[in-house]
């Protein structure tokens, strides 16, 4: 069960940062696109809460999500699941918020659970997804400090 994770500092509050990963419709004003990430849609009416679902469209195929964890300002956390002909890819990402002096410590941890042929290339994944949770904090962080200057 491979773990991937990475944090970064951004200068706003627990709240403010909870609420805007909470907000599955927004990502589409603040995460743009990538190679492997295209878009996300919420499959469940509001407020959204444990159990709700979505799906997170990609180069990969759809991957069904549900939120499994909520702590206000503290914790939140998905589940994913891919399934392919021959193989599944399910995916649990925890963002934990801690407060510090100059913001929140944002961490984004990733777990993936491949069964089938994923099995054999998993080792494969774990720079896309490196580099998916660094593009993520980053275009949170980019975002949250445009609307400070605005």
């Amino acid at each position: 069960m491979p773990h991937l994770g990475c944090h970064i500092v951004i200068q706003r509050s627990p709240e403010t940062i909870y609420q805007l990963i909470l907000d599955l419709s927004g990502y589409k004003v603040w995460l743009p696109a990538s190679q492997n990430y295209h878009e996300t849609l919420v499959t469940s009416d509001y407020p959204l809460r444990v159990g709700s679902t979505y799906v997170d469209r990609g180069r990969a195929g759809e991957l069904r999500g549900e939120i499994v964890q909520l702590e206000p300002a503290r914790r939140i956390v998905f589940q994913q699941v891919l399934t392919t002909r021959r193989s599944v890819l399910t995916t649990r990402i925890t963002y934990t918020l801690l407060p510090v002096t100059t913001g929140t410590q944002v961490t984004r941890e990733v777990d993936l659970h491949p069964q089938g042929l994923l099995m054999f290339i998993q080792f494969l994944f774990y720079p896309v997804v490196k580099k998916e949770n660094q593009r993520i904090l980053h275009a949170m962080q980019h975002y949250l400090n445009a609307r400070a200057t605005q």
